[in-house]
């Protein structure tokens, strides 16, 4: 599997044949290198953790343009059903849905909260915010979405056994380096793991040599935006 991050919470992968955007927070980006261009690139899935504008990002253009398969809440799944994209996929936490022959997707639980933010500041529910384990034929990738550490994070790990995990760091809204790195120790059983949700704006302070420090199961690797790392089992 290959694993580029593009900046925040957001990822590219490739893995059997299949190009499958995470979150795919782009144009308001700050982070994200304009000149990868990824916008232009083939795009087979989308698979998004929660409804706020910094996940959801460029997901319904991006799905219409590449009539991609977009993975998501039920919640989410509908309100993008009523702005155009056809090819959807709802789902709930607990529940899991095959991509082609070799790619299953699962949507588990998540601490945080979950809603777009429309013009005047109304709040649009959006269901429950989620984390996502993408199971391929040659790694089972865990992006922890938004979230504070729980300890039924072990169950993740038991029962979907990831071997990369895709966490933030950054504080105020999600973990900070050091609860990242007790839900690295305690309860997940990674064997790489890639800090993200840092840096991207100045209330994220957290810092991931911080965080690499703490770690005392996985390799952590610390990426810069379009940067591409692959792993196998």
């Amino acid at each position: 599997m290959k694993i580029q991050w593009l900046g925040h919470s957001s990822f590219a992968l490739e893995e059997a044949g299949k190009t499958i955007l995470i979150d795919p927070f782009l144009s308001g980006n700050p982070a994200y290198p304009a000149d990868l261009k990824i916008e232009e690139r083939p795009i087979d899935a989308i698979v998004l953790t929660h409804g706020h504008g910094d996940h959801i990002g460029e997901a319904a253009e991006l799905a219409k343009k590449n009539n991609a398969t977009v993975f998501g809440i039920y919640e989410i799944v509908s309100y993008l059903e009523g702005v155009g994209v056809q090819k959807l996929e709802p789902m709930n936490t607990g529940g899991s849905v095959l991509f082609g022959d070799s790619i299953k997707v699962t949507l588990v639980n998540a601490l945080h909260s979950a809603s777009l933010i429309e013009e005047g500041g109304r709040a649009l529910y959006m269901g429950v915010a989620c984390g996502a384990v993408i199971t391929g034929p040659t790694c089972t990738l865990y992006h922890a979405g938004d979230t504070d550490v729980f300890s039924d994070m072990a169950l993740i790990q038991r029962i979907w056994r990831p071997d990369v995990g895709l966490l933030p760091i950054g504080d105020r809204f999600t973990m900070n380096p050091d609860t990242a790195a007790l839900a690295c120790n305690e309860f997940l059983d990674l064997k790489a793991v890639i800090p993200m949700h840092f840096d991207t704006f100045p209330l994220l302070t957290g810092k991931p040599d911080a965080f690499a420090r703490q770690v005392r199961r996985g390799e952590v690797r610390i990426l810069k935006p379009g940067e591409v790392t692959e792993f196998a089992r």
